[in-house]
This record gives C-alpha cells, structure tokens and sequence, in this order.
C-alpha cells in the first residue's frame, strides 16, 4: 500500500509553506461536522486529515485513508466518522479544535495530490443552512455544485 506510506508524511511536507486556500464547505448536522471538498471528475479520493498549527509546525489530529461510501470518493464525507473511511490511520484524542485545515488526498493524472481547506466550526454553528448548502471558512453559503465550480478542472472549456 503504497498510499498508506506516502499518506501518513503528507502534511509535514505538504503544509511546510502553508495551506493553499480552497473553496471547500462544511456544516453541521447535529453535532457531527460535514465537510464538501472540491474535486474533479478525473480524480480518486484517497483519504483526508485535519491538521493544525502547533509549536514545532503542522500537527495531524485525524487522518483516514479508502473512503467507503461513494458520497466520501466524491468528496463530501463527515468528519472523525468510521462510516465515510475503511481505515482511520490516527484517531482523533479530544474534540476538534475551533479552526483547522482538512487537507483531502487524491490522485490526479497518476500523482498524488493534497488540496486543503480551512475550517472554522463557529461559522458552522452560526450559519442557518438549508439542506444541501454547505458555509466556507468566509461565511459565504454555497451547494455542493457551486464548491466544484470552483476548480478550473470543472470549468467549461
């Protein structure tokens, strides 16, 4: 599992020169957090992790690998869930914290790739959102079709 290997080191190399912004939603159904992270057709989701700023650099609180269900390969799955991934490769000790960045693993034309997104749960809990409608770390509401959007690999040519 050449994924597992290259999984676990991502966010020490990835995150080294900081988070790139992406355009990703997420909001809260009850009390569990539901993240909508962009993506392009030609690619396979491979995992997810949420990571924070600490002392010594990035740190991972959470990471999973294979997503299970459909919903997850395509991007929108609940986070610190055993439903949307096979394997959780670190659990998450404690509550999330306020803000943090979920980075997404995929592959894309043979490479592996991170995309990252920053999340902020009292913009979740403050945002009143109709079904299917996800908040960004702005405070802009938005649908899953109009995260996707976003990417120029879902731009019409």
């Amino acid at each position: 599992m050449v994924t597992a290997a290259v999984f676990s080191g991502l966010s020490g190399c990835v995150m080294t020169n900081g988070p790139v912004e992406t355009p990703s939603g997420f909001r809260l159904d009850g009390s569990a957090l539901v993240v909508a992270m962009p993506v392009c057709r030609d690619e396979t989701i491979t995992g997810s992790e949420i990571v924070v700023r600490g002392e010594g650099g990035f740190e991972t609180l959470w990471s999973a690998r294979e997503p299970r269900t459909a919903q997850a390969r395509e991007g929108v799955f609940q986070v610190n869930s055993p439903r949307d991934f096979v394997t959780v490769t670190k659990e998450l000790s404690g509550s999330l914290p306020k803000t943090f960045y979920l980075e997404l693993v995929h592959i894309r034309d043979g490479e592996e790739a991170t995309r990252s997104g920053y999340v902020d749960l009292d913009k979740a809990r403050s945002a009143g959102l109709a079904d299917g409608e996800f908040v960004t770390h702005k405070g802009e509401v938005m649908t899953r079709a109009e995260i996707n959007a976003q990417l120029s690999c879902n731009k019409k040519r």
